[in-house]
């Protein structure tokens, strides 16, 4: 079939039908990360991509992945007899052998650092309101206790990965992992769990298995090129799933094969880079922070955007605004939902999850999951409600259990879904000018380091910060100006000029922005706040003059940081409006050009 150019994005060519079939036979396969049956749902994809027009590759790699087993939990109290309670274990939780371990059980709370402390749970086993999350396990073993329960709030229990480490570990990150047992129990036996623990006297015993080692695991990449530009945009999502995983990640493979289906008849400026990754919920994001690792120097030279796709089309999902995205690719994200979804886009900022393993490199990104539940769904997933207030119901109740099967999946919202992700890559793939925009990244870092004065200016200069930011906010203003005189009048040697001048800036921005570890390392799989590199200025707002005086040594060296980022981005920003304009002039100077552009006669 010929390509067609189009200027809209060709959303009538979206199938469910076609959502629906892909989804359903990648459930047909546990996909654990490492296992032949993965392995099958690999190769069914790269043969719908080679069908869709892709030019594939299929890597296999080796990769530290943990795949839970057997567990088992029983609870005594003195006079009663030893009782069951079902039980699964987690990814990377620590092993405990045949004979499991047996302690004094503790109630913990929610499991923060204050609530471990007041619980005193030195040699004993604490019971946990909640997911199991790295965070909490962090804190409960740094707090002494041998082994943890987390109980949940949803009917069935949430397999989960609680290592804090971000893809296959170094020596060095060898000693991060577990060290204590870890297990979760679904509502009904947490409820009963929580008030025996609350009335005291109890002890639990742990069994726990986990198959925690290297394994050879797979990654697949299907590539659209460009028709002018080398430069791609990369699409991304793992494979690897808990048990069947319909919904997470079926649905969003799903997407991804539509999309290159539709994609392929489009006409398009630069390349898409289909990539598919194992050991997302296994391994903690090891496929693609392996990827990020051996491909770094073609990401940094030709990867324009990355956009990340999880768990799209569950039943109930009908919110589409809390997405992830930057200032620079919130705009794209707006426009686009508000054609399809006919909502206006909020954002959250981009996280420590979800194969955000590409932020050290500096390559702009955009979304995880695109959709998700109301707080007061019925679908909704109390355990996400609660942790978010209920402003949201998460991914459904089903996530990451055993009923993730195709009955959780509306086609509709599935359809609705994959024509936002086909908005997005239409947009970045097709429109010469890259659709980002820094400007608003720029305004960003100016607000946020105006407000830092309030705090910490007594014990460090921020003007010069603050100097340098408002001179990045005039620079990409002149980008902007300059991106939409492009738009109304491209011309191909100051377009391909300016695109560099944008993918630079990134460069430059987002390492300092969302790292600690910087361009070539990964940040633990932890929550951050805005600029991790500030948390020294920050914490100088309520520091003591002692220790505000030790805290300034590093914030001054983490302004240095900040401050030479912003300086070369507006360094880069000026450079590419200046070619740029140096290209258009020469164009227009050309007289072979302009005796082509004269009307005959």
């Amino acid at each position: 079939m010929a390509k067609r150019a189009s200027t809209s994005p060709p959303y009538d060519q979206v199938s469910a039908r076609r959502l629906m079939a892909d989804t359903a036979a990648l459930a047909q396969w546990v996909r654990l990360s490492g296992t032949p049956e993965e392995l099958e749902a690999f190769k069914y994809t790269q043969r719908q991509l080679r069908a869709a027009g892709c030019r594939t590759t299929l890597i296999l790699h080796d990769a530290f992945i943990s795949l839970p087993g057997p567990a088992s939990l029983a609870v005594a109290r003195a006079g009663e007899p030893t009782g069951s309670v079902p039980c699964v274990t987690h990814s990377f939780a620590a092993s405990t052998g045949p004979d499991g371990i047996e302690a004094p059980m503790v109630y913990a709370g929610g499991g923060t650092p204050v609530e471990f402390a007041t619980a005193s749970p030195q040699g004993k086993i604490a019971v946990v309101d909640g997911l199991a999350n790295p965070a909490r396990v962090q804190a409960g073993q740094a707090a002494g206790a041998v082994g943890l329960v987390f109980l949940n709030r949803d009917p069935l229990v949430h397999e989960m990965i609680v290592s804090t480490v971000w893809g296959s570990p170094t020596l060095e990150q060898l000693a991060r992992l577990p060290r204590i047992p870890v297990v979760s129990v679904a509502r009904a036996d947490g409820d009963r769990l929580r008030e025996i623990a609350q009335t005291g006297g109890a002890r639990l015993r742990i069994t726990a298995q986990a198959d925690t080692g290297w394994r050879q695991t797979p990654i697949l990449t299907g590539d659209l090129p460009g028709e002018v530009d080398d430069t791609f945009v990369l699409f991304a999502g793992h494979i690897d799933s808990w048990h069947r995983g319909a919904m997470d990640n079926g649905t969003a493979n799903a997407t991804m094969l539509e999309i290159a289906r539709v994609m392929a008849r489009q006409k398009r400026y630069r390349g898409i880079r289909f990539a598919f990754w194992s050991g997302h919920s296994h391994g903690r994001y090891s496929g693609s922070t392996w990827y990020a690792d051996h491909y770094w120097n073609e990401l940094n030279a030709r990867c324009v955007a990355h956009v990340n796709v999880d768990s799209t089309g569950g039943v109930g999902s009908v919110i589409n605004r809390h997405a992830y995205a930057m200032p620079e690719t919130r705009g794209l994200a707006d426009r686009v939902i508000r054609t399809v979804a006919d909502e206006r886009f909020e954002g959250g900022r981009v996280g420590r999850m979800g194969d955000q393993s590409f932020l050290g490199v500096g390559v702009p990104s955009l979304f995880m999951d695109v959709s998700e539940q109301p707080g007061d769904s019925p679908h909704a997933s109390r355990d996400f409600s609660v942790f978010s207030g209920g402003a949201t119901g998460g991914l459904g109740w089903w996530w990451h259990t055993t009923d993730d099967l195709p009955d959780k999946i509306d086609p509709a919202a599935l359809e609705r879904d994959a024509k936002i992700y086909l908005g997005i890559i239409h947009a970045l793939s097709t429109e010469p000018v890259l659709p980002l925009d820094y400007h608003a990244t720029a305004v960003v870092w100016h607000k946020r380091l105006q407000a830092l004065r309030k705090g910490a200016g007594r014990w460090v200069d921020l003007r010069p910060a603050v100097a340098e930011a408002a001179r990045l906010v005039e620079a990409t203003a002149r980008l902007a100006r300059r991106a939409e005189a492009l738009r109304k009048a491209p011309r191909a040697g100051a377009v391909r000029a300016h695109n560099a001048g944008v993918m630079a800036l990134g460069r430059a921005l987002i390492p300092v922005d969302y790292t600690m570890a910087g361009r070539f390392g990964h940040d633990p799989a932890l929550e951050q706040r805005d600029v991790p590199l500030l948390a020294s200025v920050r914490a100088l707002a309520g520091a003591s003059p002692d220790h505000a005086r030790h805290l300034a040594v590093q914030a001054v060296r983490d302004l240095n940081a900040v401050r030479f980022a912003l300086a070369q981005g507006a360094a880069v920003t000026t450079g590419a409006a200046n070619q740029a304009r140096r290209r258009i002039t020469a164009a227009s100077s050309d007289p072979a050009r302009r005796a082509a552009r004269r009307p005959a006669g």
